[in-house]
């Protein structure tokens, strides 16, 4: 679990979500990040690539925080 963050705007306890999202070509993207309830104040955490190429798998992580 991650740790508590404050929104830099309004200093209120953000909520911690993911999200994946399927492209057209087969490729899979997941996005973590942090999002402020009451002012919408979004902060990039961290995004992982998933793409099939011939017989493997890869896997890219980019680590974003803010």
């Amino acid at each position: 679990m991650k740790n508590e963050l404050l929104c830099p705007k309004c200093n209120i306890k953000m909520d911690f979500i993911a999200e994946a999202e399927n492209s057209s070509d087969g490729n899979k993207i997941v996005r973590y990040f942090y999002r402020c309830p009451a002012c919408g104040t979004r902060l990039n955490d961290e995004i992982i690539n998933i793409k099939k190429e011939n017989d493997s798998i890869i896997i890219k992580i980019s680590q974003q925080l803010f």
